[in-house]
């Protein structure tokens, strides 16, 4: 059954469409799942790196960037997802961050699973306290039986990763127990192409994050 996976948070920097990226990038070169990257994000960040390699000839995972301006949208995201299902084993979506868009609570609502980056500092925090509230009034509204992971992105050693604790189970969130380092790194290889990391490297930190992502979504 194809899983529809959506990567959000409503705070700018949290590293969302970084850590999409990859992780589709990986699903692509290491596993036989056909994956979609639906760009439902208004600044259309992965069509743009998509269009420059596979006009390079690289061989890219496929990526549909989707038009919220189009009459009725959210009848066609349903009908594109959909079709999309009966051709993908695996569907990415980078969704918009204002929770004031209607295109953030379309996109949530057919979803399956949603996973939220979480960076350690204060107004990080607060803004993903904020977002898990409106994720929780959805999944009340719709009686939803979703899946919420937050991913610890940017780690580094400051002591506000202390207070991730207070994001526990809040909306139902999981916290992944690896996580992803503020290395320069992922800025650099970001790619609908292109692995980051030999996936042999079991102790490489971005290969136990992709193990527990494919344990959790069951990819």
């Amino acid at each position: 059954m194809t899983k529809i996976i959506s990567f959000a948070t409503q705070k700018g920097g949290a590293g969302k469409t970084t850590l999409l990226m990859l992780t589709a990038a990986a699903i692509h070169r290491r596993t036989d799942k056909k994956v979609l990257v639906i760009d439902s994000d208004p600044q259309q960040s992965v069509k743009t790196i998509y269009k420059k390699e596979q006009e390079s000839g690289l061989n890219c995972y496929d990526v549909f960037a989707f038009n919220w301006s189009q009459a009725n949208p959210e009848i066609n995201l349903e009908k594109t997802l959909t079709l999309a299902k009966r051709k993908y084993d695996v569907i990415l979506m980078d969704v918009p961050g204002n929770l004031k868009s209607t295109e953030l609570y379309h996109s949530l609502v057919f979803s399956d699973i949603v996973i939220v980056p979480v960076v350690a500092s204060i107004l990080d925090i607060n803004a993903t306290i904020t977002f898990l509230d409106y994720l929780e009034e959805i999944k009340q509204t719709h009686n939803k039986k979703w899946e919420i992971y937050g991913v610890i992105n940017k780690k580094d050693k400051t002591v506000e990763h202390a207070l991730l604790k207070k994001l526990a189970e809040k909306a139902g969130l999981h916290l992944f127990y690896s996580s992803i380092s503020h290395l320069v790194r992922y800025r650099r290889m970001v790619s609908t192409s292109i692995d980051i990391v030999d996936s042999k490297q079991i102790d490489d930190e971005f290969n136990q994050y992709f193990d527990e992502f494919r344990k959790n979504c069951f990819i």
